[in-house]
């Protein structure tokens, strides 16, 4: 999971910086699959980098500015 937080820190920071979603989802979606609940799995399959940075923000990270 560490790795997978990191992408997603680098992804919503400096999104040049680190492949595209896309990319990144092509190579990971089985680690990711094996790492996080299937809620979280879920969410990230569908929503991409919202899903994310709703997993960062759950684990306070990053403020969640909803409310």
């Amino acid at each position: 999971m560490p790795d997978c937080l990191a992408y997603f820190r680098l992804a919503l920071a400096d999104p040049a910086s680190v492949p595209t979603w896309p990319e990144w989802w092509a190579k990971n979606e089985a680690l990711v699959e094996r790492t996080f609940s299937m809620v979280d799995f879920v969410r990230l399959k569908h929503r991409g980098l919202l899903g994310a940075k709703q997993i960062l923000q759950k684990l306070g990270e990053i403020p969640d500015q909803t409310g």
